[in-house]
């Protein structure tokens, strides 16, 4: 025990601070600039939090000012849940981005106000606790992220458990009969060390999520289990749907002009836009349609909606792709084309009908571009005829 009270808390807060700027700073330089989305911004806006509210812990330290002190302290216990929603946003769904600045909100009141009371020590362990489990909402992402295997996350899963632990174990710590480390002597310097191995954890996966994907924007370990992620849920949705003849869609959009975009971008820039489209796409279709990348540079959808609705969409993709901003000197204006198979002509088998719509986006491109093409029985055939005659 003595050699916690021999440790300066201060010392740790400078640490920290050291490597939350490293951190905003990286994940500023490496990940959204080179990628931008709405994953980097938001991961960027947890380690900016951390990184102001960090410095103003070691401020009003500095000052004696205990409010201070306490109500930045509170802002940086927000910091994991901003995290959390980086990690939906990845995963491609609804990120919930107000969550973060709430709580940390919520923290920073609630410990101002009990700052210097008798009243502080309970405050805090509840304010730990929960920006612990708002930090563990990314066990549950990461069950569900399509590369939930790769190795960089586990160091940040890890921690997070941890990171969970030890909140459950200082609420239990309170609420004892016999309270332990009530001028936190002990709490204080774990948390900082704490605090600074999971902000090294967490940049570790952020930048391996980010760029594990080839500048090129071809097939990735990361494409390669998204699109058999996409595979096994659309087969299973498929097969739900053929006893009552739902009526289901496949779409496979691609950006036009492809290899002049890749000559006035380069492949850098090109990954980085096709993962913009991805993402846009994903927001456009909205909840219930699935969204993959495949290794081919074109983006699968499937969708389970009448055709008419189907349509609706198809120009929902097309003008969302349309709107997406490319950072270059030179002026670029994206489009795509895509193509469209329907279970009524191409069955309920999912290769068939990738192959199919794949057929149809060429058919559009080959028009000029910016348009779709949808798969009918004529078309098959030209399709099919055209295989025997290769």
């Amino acid at each position: 025990m003595d050699i916690f009270r021999t440790i300066g808390t201060t010392d740790f807060g400078i640490w920290q601070a050291v490597f939350a700027a490293a951190a905003t700073a990286i994940t500023v330089g490496i990940a959204f600039l080179r990628a931008p989305s709405r994953a980097t911004l938001y991961w960027t806006y947890a380690f900016t939090l951390a990184l102001v509210s960090t410095f103003g812990v070691i401020a009003a330290q500095i000052a004696e000012n205990e409010p201070a002190r306490a109500f930045a302290l509170g802002l940086l216990l927000g910091a994991p849940a901003t995290l959390w929603s980086g990690f939906r946003a990845h995963r491609g769904v609804r990120a919930h981005i107000w969550v973060g600045p709430a709580l940390a909100l919520l923290i920073a009141v609630v410990l101002t106000v009990a700052a210097g009371s008798e009243w502080f020590a309970t405050a805090y362990r509840v304010s730990y606790l929960l920006a612990a489990l708002s930090g563990g909402l990314f066990l549950w992402e990461w069950n569900r992220m399509p590369d939930r295997s790769d190795p960089v996350i586990w160091p940040f899963g890890v921690v997070t458990i941890l990171f969970v632990a030890m909140g459950v174990a200082g609420a239990i710590v309170r609420l004892s009969t016999r309270p332990i480390d009530e001028d936190f002597t002990v709490t204080r310097p774990l948390s900082a060390v704490g605090m600074l191995v999971y902000i090294v954890t967490a940049l570790i996966a952020i930048l391996g999520l980010t760029v594990a994907r080839r500048a090129t924007g071809g097939s990735t370990p990361l494409i390669d289990r998204q699109f058999a992620a996409f595979r096994d849920t659309a087969d299973a949705r498929l097969q739900r749907a053929l006893p009552t003849s739902e009526v289901c869609s496949v779409l496979v959009v691609r950006l036009d002009d492809l290899n002049q975009l890749r000559t006035t971008l380069g492949a850098e820039e090109i990954g980085a836009v096709t993962e913009r489209m991805v993402e846009a796409l994903r927001t456009t279709a909205g909840a219930g349609t699935l969204v993959s990348p495949t290794a081919e540079g074109a983006v699968a959808v499937f969708a389970a909606r009448p055709e008419g609705a189907t349509r609706d969409l198809l120009r929902r993709l097309l003008r969302a792709v349309g709107d997406l901003e490319v950072d270059s000197r030179m002026p670029v204006q994206l489009s795509a084309s895509a193509g469209w198979c329907s279970t009524t002509v191409g069955g309920y088998d999912l290769d068939a009908l990738l192959f199919i719509a794949r057929g149809a986006a060429e058919v559009a491109q080959e028009r000029g571009g910016d348009q779709w093409e949808r798969a009918d029985g004529s078309f098959i055939e030209r399709l099919v005829t055209g295989l025997e005659e290769r």
